[in-house]
């Protein structure tokens, strides 16, 4: 409860600056995005035996390493060195958690709805930020939906390498085919030249729905059998 209320706070003071114009919009759904993917990386921390700076360069790295991949890999800027609110938000939401953690150790966020819903509205921000990036590359359709799910999941997969476990978008969660589908939607959208508000808001809901359904359902990708 001290976890959710004190991110609940962040956000809110987030969006209470964020939120004044349209195209913010993208970036207010970032700054949730990145609230749940930290949280996922302190708390692999703290499920490896790991000390508070672990939880602190876990959950850095789950924020932000799928958006730094992109930009390394197309050979752009790495975004939070230019504008650093990632590196900001995801620093000031570990050291929260970290802090709650020690007064309460049996907390675990990843258990709440509001966090399964939070982290699906990241992985949707992150895809349609990582195809729209890619695009204004100038990158392939192709190779921008690639990137896209990279945004999403990259940082998951060197937060799960760093806490020595298989990554969890290898072990059959529906979590980077939902967003392949959001990436096909958005790069979709951009043929037919629907407005900005739609190419955001259309994918972004389509990822939530996938992952939604396949938490709910309890749905997973077949394994491989020897």
């Amino acid at each position: 409860m001290m976890l959710s209320s004190a991110i609940v706070a962040q956000v809110a003071l987030v969006a209470s600056s964020v939120l004044d114009e349209s195209s913010n919009a993208v970036l207010f759904v970032s700054v949730v995005g990145t609230i749940a993917f930290t949280l996922s990386g302190v708390m692999a921390a703290a499920d490896a035996g790991m000390d508070w700076l672990g939880g602190i360069v876990l959950g850095a790295v789950a924020a932000i390493g799928g958006g730094t991949i992109r930009d390394l890999l197309i050979d752009e800027p790495v975004a939070w060195t230019v504008d650093s609110w990632p590196l900001v938000v995801a620093l000031v939401t570990a050291l929260l958690a970290i802090v709650v953690l020690r007064v309460n150790p049996a907390t675990d966020p990843r258990r709440a709805t509001w966090y399964v819903a939070s982290d699906a509205v990241g992985l949707g921000a992150f895809v349609v930020v990582g195809v729209s990036v890619a695009l204004e590359s100038g990158t392939s359709n192709f190779i921008a939906a690639f990137m896209g799910v990279v945004s999403g999941v990259g940082g998951g997969i060197i937060r799960d390498v760093f806490a020595r476990r298989t990554p969890i978008v290898f072990v059959g969660e529906i979590y980077a085919v939902a967003g392949i589908v959001g990436a096909l939607m958005y790069l979709t959208l951009v043929e037919t030249n629907a407005p900005d508000l739609a190419r955001l808001s259309i994918p972004l809901a389509v990822v939530v729905a996938v992952r939604g359904v396949a938490v709910r359902r309890s749905l997973r990708l077949p394994g491989l059998n020897r």
